[in-house]
């Protein structure tokens, strides 16, 4: 590793399927990223949680394994030369109790239990879509909590403050009890034109405004690392005591930074365990969230099974996954991949995940095949929603986009351009940490390592073809999930 010695920005996302942590320059450059993973829990159906506790030991030691990679190649991390900033999954809900202990476990985004409650939000508050920028949906904060409070109500009354994972993470490390306005947006209590709670929206459904932590910018400094100084000597954690902890942003917000999503007229793509199209606007849609800076909001919608999807196939198969010819026109007489493996966002009806025209000279490799192309058509129809502007090129990050295959079945299912970089949520967090220290005026700049494919004009009337056939089945199938 090539010492950097100088300024270093620290990035930590608390994701869905791990803590990582990313460390960069004051040029942009990665010098070293860690992660440690946690599982989550189905213990019925329709449920997903997290251990919070599970968080923090990660966070630890990601963050522990990024410090000593820091020392070693020649650096001096400490709270005069390493800001830091947080990510994490948006939506997902934390209960504590006064002396700040979970009452219950994390509710996941992908928790489908409050769908009567969402019911329940739009009859009490008509105007909470108008309001918040979002339908009511299972996915949000303001569901879980209704869920919490009419079907746990004993444990509902121990608690004092509701946070996001990423916001856990900054009170456990003494950094203050806060959130920015991109979380607090996908929260559903947020008022998203003028960035403060919806007074109305808590009223009718009588909660306590004293429930939330205070919004703040995602760069504003919250708080000093304090959580440190109670570790022995010889832990390399100590040496982050008392560095300045930034709002930083959800998840999605923080990608947009990291794939230079910035500005109005720009599309991306998050290709992790889930899938997310997302675009940067001046003005609210529905449907859009804040963006991490003042002046933006970020436009998105989201499929649950992306990554996960190609990742099922490769569990339920056994096999490592192949590296595919990216051309349709060779896949023509393939099944036709429905990834909604685990359901819709939205929580209502909708086709089931399906193979559409297996056959039994179907290989491996050709579904492995239809399970990629499958997603990037679910994805085309989320873009095509969220894009406002036509974009002539599409940004893409996340784990999934670090196969060329699949980048190449995208660009031709989009027939754009397509930007890679292996930046993710961390990074982008890592960027508003540098912003907020003054190093860079902002995430411009950001392009000068991506990887660009282009779509092959002889593959993309195939996969025009093939995507009607998908949006066709999509529709058929809906009325049988």
């Amino acid at each position: 590793m090539v010492s950097h010695a100088g300024r270093i920005a620290i990035g930590i996302d608390v994701g869905t399927s791990a803590v990582k942590a990313v460390a960069i320059t004051e040029s942009g450059s990665t010098v070293s990223r860690t992660s440690a993973p946690y599982a989550t829990a189905t213990p019925f159906e329709g449920a997903a949680v997290q251990d919070p506790d599970a968080w923090w030991e990660a966070a630890l030691a990601s963050t522990r394994e990024l410090v000593e990679a820091l020392v070693a190649a020649g650096e001096s991390p400490g709270p005069e030369t390493t800001p830091i900033s947080l990510t994490g999954q948006m939506h997902t809900s934390v209960f504590l109790d006064e002396s700040g202990e979970p009452v219950h476990p994390a509710v996941l985004w992908s928790d489908k239990r409050s769908t009567l409650e969402c019911r329940t939000i739009e009859e009490r508050e008509p105007a909470f879509a108008e309001i918040t920028g979002n339908p009511a949906m299972p996915a949000f904060t303001v569901a879980h909590t209704l869920w919490l409070r009419d079907n746990r109500r004993h444990l509902f009354d121990r608690v004092r403050v509701i946070l996001n994972p990423k916001d856990e993470i900054r009170r456990r490390l003494g950094a203050g009890v806060a959130t920015e306005y991109s979380d607090a947006s996908g929260t559903g209590f947020m008022d998203t034109r003028s960035g403060h709670w919806a007074d109305a929206v808590l009223e009718r459904l009588t909660l306590s405004h004293d429930l939330l932590p205070r919004i703040v910018s995602s760069h504003a400094v919250t708080g000093q690392v304090g959580a440190f100084d109670r570790f022995p000597d010889d832990d390399p954690l100590r040496r982050l005591t008392g560095t300045p902890v930034i709002g930083g942003g959800g998840d999605q917000a923080t990608q947009a930074v990291a794939l230079g999503v910035t500005e109005p007229g720009r599309l991306g793509l998050s290709l992790g365990t889930s899938g997310v199209a997302f675009s940067a606007s001046a003005e609210p849609r529905l449907g859009a969230f804040r963006h991490s800076y003042d002046d933006l909001w970020l436009t998105l919608d989201s499929t649950h099974a992306a990554g996960l999807a190609l990742q099922w196939f490769s569990e339920v198969t056994r096999t490592s996954l192949p590296d595919l010819a990216p051309d349709p026109a060779a896949f023509d007489d393939l099944p036709i991949f429905l990834p909604y493996l685990q359901g819709h966002r939205d929580g209502g009806g909708g086709a089931p995940g399906s193979f559409i025209g297996l056959d039994a000279r179907h290989s491996r490799d050709d579904l492995a095949y239809s399970v990629m192309e499958g997603v990037a058509f679910e994805l085309r129809r989320l873009a095509d929603g969220v894009d406002g502007t036509g974009a002539s090129t599409v940004h893409i990050g996340g784990g999934g986009a670090r196969s060329q295959s699949w980048r190449q079945i995208i660009a031709n299912t989009f027939g754009r351009e397509v930007r890679y970089a292996d930046r993710g949520s961390a990074y982008g967090a890592a960027v508003l940490a540098a912003e907020a220290a003054g190093w860079w005026p902002d995430a411009a700049g950001l392009e000068h390592d991506e990887e660009l494919t282009a779509p092959d004009p002889a593959a993309m009337h195939a996969a025009s073809e093939r995507n009607r056939a998908f949006t066709t089945y999509s529709r058929l199938l809906a009325g049988v999930s």
